[in-house]
Order: C-alpha cells, then sequence, then structure tokens
C-alpha cells in the first residue's frame, strides 16, 4: 500500500509537471483537461489513504490523556490566535466558478475560514440620460445625464456557531451614495446609505443604524420604475406634492427587527427617536449637523444654507420648519406564496413642524419670529405641529403565460395630516393614494413595463401659485382678492393627479441590463408634484428659475439607461 500511495505522488507530480510544459503551445482545453486528470488521481489518492487508515493495527492501550486547557477568556482573547484551529469551522460556502475545485473568484478575499468571518463587497450602477420638459414658462425642453441611486456598499457576517451560539450571527454593514455623474457633496458619503450593526438568530434580526422602513420596502418590488425619472415616489408617499417621498424614506439614527420567514409571512418594525432639543422638532437632532430629521442632505427640509426651506443665513437649530418630526415607527407584514403577494404596513411621524408654510414658528418667549402669512382672500395660514401618518395595503400574482411571465401589483395608499377642524383648508397633506403596474417578461431578455398612479385630493393648501397657463412668475400677495395679478390661491382648485409611466428593458445577464422609459404627469391646477423624488439623480419640478412653484403643470419626460449590478 505504501507503494500505491508513493505512485500516487509522482503520478501528481508528473501532472502538474505536464501542466507547466510548453506554456506556448498549450491551449486552454489542454489546461482543462489536465487540471481534471490531476483531480481524478487526487480523488483515487484520497480513497486509498482512507483505505490504510482502516486497516490500522488494533489500539494501544489507553494512555492518560492531559486535562483540558482553560478556556480562553474575552479579555485574554486577541486577534485571531491558534484557538480557532482547535473549533470546528462553519462549511465552505460554494465558490461561485472553480477550477480544479480551486475557487478563482469569490466574494469572500481571503477565505470563509478567517476567524468565521464573510465580508461581501457589492454595487449598483444607473446612469441615464434624459429629455424632459416642465411645461412652465420660463423652462423648455431639457436635457440631463443622471446617477440614479447608484450605491457601493461592505456588508460583514460574523459566524457565531463555532463559538457555541449556534445559529447566532454578527451582522455589519456600510453603504454610500455614488454620485456617478454628479459632483459629489457630503450626502455620497460613506454610511449615507442603509448601514449598521445587528445580530440574527433563530427568532429573527435586531438591528441598528439607519435603514429603509419597512413601509418602504414593503412595496417596492412594485414598481418596475424605481429610481428612473418615472418613479411611482412622484405621488405614492408624497406629502404635498414636494420634491420629497416623506413615507417613502431611509430613517437615521433608527434600531429596527425582522423576523424569519414562517410559511410565507414575515414581520418587520422600525423605532427612530427624534433626538431633538426643541419641544416642536425645529432644531437638528442628536448627532446631525445640517440636516433637519425627515430630509435628505442638502434637500428640501434640510436647511442647508441656500436649500428650500431654510431661514436666510441660519447655520443652526430652530429652523428645521418644512417637514421635520420628531419620533418615528414604521411596521410591515408580507405574505409570499408561489405566485402570491400581500402587504400591510403603517407608518407614524411624530410632531411633524410645518410653521414653514405659516411663517409662524414661535421664539422662547412664546411670540413669532416672523408676521403670520396671509392668502389672497385674507385668510390667516395655520399649519402648525401635529402627527402625520401613512398606511397601505397591496398584492400582486405571476402568471405564467405564453411569452413569460406577467407580473401584476395595485395598491392603495392612505396619507393623513391630524389637524383640528379649522386648519384643514391649509391641509395638503392628507389623501388617498392607488398604483397599479403591470410586467411581462418575454422569453430570458426582454422586459416590457407599464404603471399607473393617481393622488387624491387634499383638504386645502397654505400657498399660493402661479398657473402655468397665465406665465406669470408671481408669489403671494395679501390681502386681496383670489386672482390678483396672476396670483391664484392654492386651496380654490383641484390638487388631484395622474401619471402614466412606460418602459422596455433588455437584460444582457440577471446583473446588467438597458432600459428606455417615458412618463407623463398630469396634475389638477392646484397640484405640484416633481418627477423622480426619491431615487433619480434629481427632481424635475413644475418651478421657475426663482424657485417659485407652478401650478397645474403636466410633467413629460423619456429617459435611457444602463445598470450593472455587483
Amino acid at each position: 500500500m505504501k507503494s500505491k500511495l508513493m505512485a500516487g505522488t509522482a503520478t501528481a507530480a508528473l501532472s502538474l509537471a505536464l501542466c507547466s510544459h510548453a506554456a506556448s503551445a498549450a491551449t486552454l482545453d489542454d489546461v482543462m483537461q489536465r487540471l481534471d486528470r490531476l483531480e481524478k488521481e487526487n480523488s483515487q489518492l484520497k480513497q486509498e489513504v482512507n483505505q490504510l487508515r482502516t486497516k490500522r493495527a488494533p489500539a494501544a492501550a489507553p494512555v492518560a490523556v492531559a486535562p483540558a486547557p482553560a478556556p480562553t477568556t474575552p479579555e485574554n482573547f486577541k486577534g485571531n490566535p491558534v484557538y480557532h484551529g482547535a473549533v470546528a469551522a462553519t462549511p465552505a460556502p460554494k465558490p461561485f466558478l472553480s477550477v480544479g475545485g480551486q475557487p478563482i473568484i469569490t466574494k469572500a478575499p481571503g477565505g470563509w475560514w478567517v476567524d468565521n468571518t464573510t465580508v461581501t463587497l457589492y454595487g449598483h450602477v444607473d446612469v441615464s440620460g434624459d429629455i424632459f420638459n416642465p411645461s412652465v414658462y420660463d423652462q423648455g425642453t431639457k436635457f440631463g445625464i443622471a446617477s440614479n441611486s447608484s450605491y457601493f456598499g461592505i456588508r460583514a457576517r460574523h459566524n457565531l456557531a463555532p463559538y457555541g451560539f449556534d445559529g447566532y450571527a454578527f451582522l455589519a454593514q456600510f453603504e454610500a451614495l455614488v454620485d456617478v455623474a454628479a459632483a459629489p457633496n457630503e450626502r455620497a458619503a460613506f454610511g449615507t446609505r442603509d448601514s449598521y450593526v445587528g445580530i440574527e438568530g433563530p427568532y429573527g434580526t435586531i438591528k441598528a443604524g439607519k435603514a429603509d422602513t419597512p413601509y418602504k420596502k414593503a412595496t417596492a418590488a412594485f414598481d418596475p420604475f424605481a429610481s428612473t425619472i418615472a418613479d411611482y415616489n412622484s405621488i405614492v408617499g408624497n406629502t404635498g406634492g414636494d420634491n420629497r417621498a416623506e413615507f417613502d424614506w431611509r430613517m437615521n439614527h433608527a434600531v429596527w427587527y425582522e423576523s424569519p420567514i414562517w410559511k410565507g409571512f414575515q414581520f418587520s418594525a422600525m423605532a427612530s427617536p427624534g433626538q431633538n432639543y426643541a419641544p416642536d422638532n425645529s432644531d437638528y437632532a442628536y448627532g446631525d449637523l445640517f440636516q433637519c430629521n425627515g430630509a435628505g442632505p442638502r434637500g428640501s427640509g434640510s436647511n442647508f444654507p441656500n436649500s428650500a426651506g431654510a431661514l436666510p443665513g441660519a447655520l443652526g437649530g430652530n429652523s428645521c420648519t418644512d417637514g421635520s418630526f420628531g419620533n418615528a415607527y414604521s411596521a410591515a407584514a408580507t405574505y409570499k406564496n408561489g405566485p402570491l403577494t400581500l402587504i400591510a404596513a403603517g407608518e407614524l411621524h411624530q410632531g411633524v413642524n410645518r410653521h414653514g408654510d405659516d411663517g409662524m414658528e414661535p421664539s422662547l418667549a412664546g411670540t413669532p419670529f416672523f408676521a403670520p402669512i396671509l392668502l389672497p382672500d385674507g385668510s390667516t395660514v395655520m399649519t402648525g405641529t401635529f402627527n402625520e401618518w401613512a398606511a397601505k395595503v397591496g398584492g400582486g400574482y405571476q402568471i405564467k403565460d405564453g411569452l413569460g411571465t406577467l407580473q401584476l401589483y395595485a395598491m392603495y395608499e392612505w396619507i393623513r395630516r391630524d389637524v383640528p377642524a379649522a386648519f384643514q383648508i391649509f391641509n395638503e397633506r392628507s389623501k388617498d393614494d392607488f398604483y397599479a403596474s403591470a410586467t411581462q417578461r418575454i422569453g430570458e431578455h426582454w422586459q416590457l413595463s407599464a404603471a399607473y398612479t393617481h393622488g387624491g385630493n387634499t383638504p386645502g393648501a397654505p400657498a399660493c401659485l402661479s398657473l402655468n397657463n397665465v406665465n406669470a412668475p408671481a408669489g403671494c400677495a395679501s390681502p386681496g382678492p383670489i386672482v390678483q395679478l396672476g396670483q391664484y390661491q392654492q386651496n380654490a382648485f383641484k390638487e388631484s393627479a395622474n401619471q402614466y409611466s412606460a418602459g422596455i428593458r433588455y437584460w444582457f445577464t440577471n446583473w446588467a441590463s438597458v432600459y428606455l422609459v417615458g412618463t407623463y404627469l398630469q396634475q389638477g391646477m392646484g397640484a405640484h408634484y416633481c418627477l423622480g423624488p426619491s431615487g433619480h439623480g434629481y427632481q424635475v419640478c413644475s418651478r421657475d428659475q426663482f424657485n417659485d412653484t407652478i401650478g397645474g403643470a403636466t410633467l413629460k419626460a423619456v429617459s435611457t439607461g444602463l445598470t450593472l449590478d455587483f
């Protein structure tokens, strides 16, 4: 048997020598065939070694065994010491691509065995070229290049099973927005997207950091145009027609729970403390700078200098008056069984400050910083600080047809601001939304999609608009009649809107695609929604060069882009 073992070793050495001989004359097929023969010969060698072990001599008399070493305490554990050598390693993941059984492409450089931690690098790139027209008197057809929710991240998973905690693992993730086309600023800092540390176990996962809310994720798959110029967040989850979707949000300084999937059912819940010095949440949250709670970096409501809603010259507190909120809670339940999907979700924002709409932000002495805003009919705008909440239900069904698969989705959403009856005439935050989409897959590569979104009317509105058919760049003037110098009181008109979108996508692989989408947003005379408020590289709004809002505009856009996931 010993001679057989040495013969096998000699055979392996000869095979390696053949693989390295005359590299210039060998082809890739020759190399692969030699590697295959080597793998088979190694397998035979292992079988012979195992047979030799089974025929070993009878065991000798028992020998005294030294006592086991004392367990290593955490304070004595440093780095990656030899203690790991005595611990059963976790099973090796199946390599993505291998030659001769050895992985040549892996997402865990250094090996899965290092400290039982797997590190994954991942990312998504989406860059589009857009043609759009906001139908505003001083804005014509424009062309733009946008980087749409492109991101890069690092994810780590540390398996605790080898250390006596079966089924448990520590998790961490750091994710950043990548401005592929735009000039980067602090919104693209590392950790600006979903970033957290957490622990998973048999009963679910608990994480802390920042992440998309359960409310947002519940219907994320419903929208085939997510992050494009035709994104459904032009209306869905969007209050007041602003250029941010406040109920399609990534929540900062949050803690959340994700249950295991049980017979297709899963539950998730998130809580985010307001962390605010100001009782009306008009200050920055503890740990934040230049960003009001509920606003994106440098975006509307952020109070960053020169951003929409910022006080002139203000760099600090008591200026978060454009939607800043305190404590927030979000929860969702999903059920997926075969072709059927069902969802129900809800979210609450406490103490949402809307004093930016009425100009009556109270000072520490209890008096307003500014004079109240009067509408042309002489009424005093009252918006104040109140709770806002949203809820939605929906479902989807997948049908196998002669072309491929047809995926259907639909949902209904309620958004409410809890204000007194006297404030309803100025309330543009309460409405009902409806959304439906259909995606037809044709073979392995082609995908056709269409979607319809309806935004319902609101009880009122707190502002004046310059209507695009008047072409007057004027704001409110008060007091006065409802129509004065081309100025119109917003609550005198309907704020409903309808969006129609369609697109085609070609998948080269499951990770690379090219797409073409178009969208048409038709608005009531009091409505002022934007295209691409939640993921597209920039927003297309019905505003003039002075940032005055123009009501009733019809927004149109066509976009084509490339995507790559890794």
